[in-house]
């Protein structure tokens, strides 16, 4: 642990009576107010969920030191079949797919089934710190590469029915067809994915990138999760997009290589793989392009790029080197493996929250493992004989390897003990960060913490959240909420975002919070956002809720009396005690917004 982080824990308590609205006087007294709930004490995170974040210095939340964790969710682009798979890496099945382009065989639709260099043929997919992903479309037939954004939680309501319809595994039975697959036509026959035309509601917008014929090969966010870098191959562009519509928000920008793949560093640094012997690079923020030859280290092909260990890595597809490094402080190329360590061509390439460096066959399947060093820790055997397109890396640390002529997934533990083959879509073809990984843990240090409180009854109103933090330089917090009656219902909502000591508006039994914590963490250097307490409340005394407490609610109140509350967001019982009674009744007088508590 650092000093930094020791100075922060000594000075917890202090931050925390100092920062939080009505918190000290709580803690100092030990009296209940109604409505509140406070979450400061180790037991009191315990809670919640807790995903790449800890307690370890005692009553506050931080940033785990080895970044290892993102969404239990890999999503698949299906390039024979212009589909993208959701697939659930704990459950082992597939739970979701949608078409990015036309139904095939439709007026405008492109049937090439088992070819996955012909027609729209997606194979890039990107996961934003929310979870939503995002999949480009190639489109070798000619037409405009096709971005697609589809939400992990959440929907756009089109029908106006109130729920989500959108595919799902209805059967259970781990793969999706027929109606769990919802179509996609072109009614008007334009070639283009209009907004009226998408039936699946997960699927937020589909938006043309670049120019017709320049086929879209390279996909990935930027740290802050507000943009995404789309590179078009044949003309040598790169555009970013904004995530939140697909608008163009910068470019094109030129550059000097074929774009095949790419991802941004904590710094906003976008290192792009160019099937050559050319590593690129763009300033994110100045839109500045450099290039840098790798001819002679091992002579071969870039594939496949990712992060780890302050370096630049690429498969390396011709060559039995399997991947290089790229030093960005030097500027320098170096082989990825220690001497005399044997080497294959690698199509896939991922480094873990360790900063180990694992491989995948070009040809025959199978995986290797590394040390940032490039001496080999394990091998796995071979599962399916298959063409790698692409390694990933799951919340567990598991490895996921996809395999092109098989129409599957390969999954290995991480000390290589293969765990089954599992089938997707229709040739799988996906090398860039298809978990979120990169996103959470390379690009940008990410954790969360997700707590649900039961307010009792139905309908039941949130009015405001506060907490204390620490944010040292180039590190944030933010909070989000998402409510409703049903339990159940909360993952397919979205997080509302709240600000510490706001008022927001938020009706529902349960009230899900989701405090995000994140870092830069450039260079070697371990920095972390704390989480001291958070503290939420729902509204009191407003019984008919229209906003205000007058002589209405009181008779309310009153008529009540001497009954059991419903729960804790029950607004009869002011002072929280369980029980609706006189004293609830005099405080909820004192507190009338009205003179004379007039209706």
């Amino acid at each position: 642990m650092n000093t930094q982080r020791l100075d922060q824990g000594l000075a917890t308590t202090a931050r925390r009576l100092a920062g939080t609205t009505g918190l000290a006087a709580v803690l100092a007294t030990g009296m209940a107010l109604a409505g509140t709930q406070t979450y400061t004490l180790n037991a009191h995170f315990d809670l919640g969920v807790l995903s790449g974040v800890n307690h370890t210095v005692a009553d506050q939340l931080q940033l785990n030191a080895v970044g290892q964790t993102t969404f239990p969710v890999l999503w698949i682009a299906n390039a024979g079949d212009d589909t993208v798979t959701k697939f659930d890496s704990a459950l082992n099945k597939e739970v979701a797919r949608y078409r990015t382009w036309f139904n095939p065989g439709t007026t405008s639709g492109y049937s090439h089934q088992n070819s996955p260099w012909t027609g729209p043929a997606p194979s890039r997919t990107a996961v934003d710190l929310n979870g939503d992903a995002y999949v480009l479309n190639r489109h070798f037939e000619g037409r405009r590469p096709l971005l697609m954004k589809i939400l992990a939680n959440g929907f756009v309501d089109r029908n106006g029915n109130g729920v989500a319809d959108s595919s799902s595994d209805a059967n259970s039975n781990g793969g999706i067809e027929g109606a769990e697959l919802f179509d996609l036509l072109d009614t008007n026959s334009n070639g283009v994915i209009d907004t009226s035309e998408i039936r699946d509601e997960r699927v937020a917008w589909a938006v043309n990138v670049g120019n017709a014929g320049q086929i879209g090969r390279s996909l990935c966010l930027s740290p802050d999760g507000l943009s995404l870098w789309v590179g078009t191959y044949n003309d040598y562009r790169y555009y970013k997009v904004s995530t939140a519509d697909g608008s163009l928000l910068a470019g094109p920008v030129a550059v000097s290589w074929t774009p095949y793949g790419c991802v941004v560093d904590s710094s906003g640094n976008l290192w792009s793989a160019s099937l050559s012997t050319v590593l690129g690079k763009i300033n994110t923020g100045t839109n500045a392009v450099s290039a840098y030859g790798h001819g002679g280290v091992n002579g071969s092909s870039n594939y496949v790029v990712t992060l780890g260990n302050g370096r630049v890595y690429l498969a390396m597809i011709d060559s039995a080197g399997t991947f290089i490094k790229f030093d960005p402080a030097t500027n320098i190329f170096s082989p990825g493996l220690a001497s005399g360590q044997p080497g294959f061509a690698a199509t896939g390439v991922a480094v873990d929250g360790a900063g180990n460096i694992i491989a995948g066959y070009y040809y025959g399947g199978g995986i290797n493992k590394y040390t940032a060093a490039g001496v080999l820790i394990c091998s796995a055997p071979t599962q399916v004989y298959s063409e790698t397109r692409g390694i990933i890396v799951d919340q567990d640390g598991n490895y996921w390897q996809v395999n092109l002529a098989n129409n599957s997934l390969s999954k290995y533990r991480a000390d290589c003990t293969p765990l089954g083959v599992f089938p997707v879509g229709n040739r799988p073809y996906t090398y860039s960060d298809a978990s979120g990984f990169a996103a959470r843990n390379l690009s940008s240090q990410t954790g969360t913490w997700t707590v649900t409180k039961d307010g009792g009854i139905n309908g039941a109103r949130w009015s405001n959240i506060n907490w204390t933090e620490n944010l040292p330089t180039d590190t944030s917090i933010q909070v989000g909420v998402r409510s409703a009656d049903n339990e159940a219902s909360l993952p397919g909502l979205p997080f509302s975002p709240v600000s510490s000591g706001s008022e927001f508006t938020a009706s529902g039994r349960y009230l899900q919070v989701q405090a995000r914590l994140n870092s830069k963490n450039t260079g070697n250097v371990f920095t972390t956002p704390i989480l001291y307490d958070l503290t939420l409340a729902s509204k009191t005394c407003d019984v008919d809720g229209d906003g205000d407490v007058d002589r209405n609610d009181v008779t309310l109140i009153t008529a009540a009396r001497n009954t059991p509350a419903s729960g804790f967001a029950d607004p009869r019982d002011a002072n929280g005690d369980g029980r609706i009674d006189l004293v609830d009744s005099r405080t909820c007088t004192l507190r009338c917004t009205r003179a004379l508590c007039a209706p």
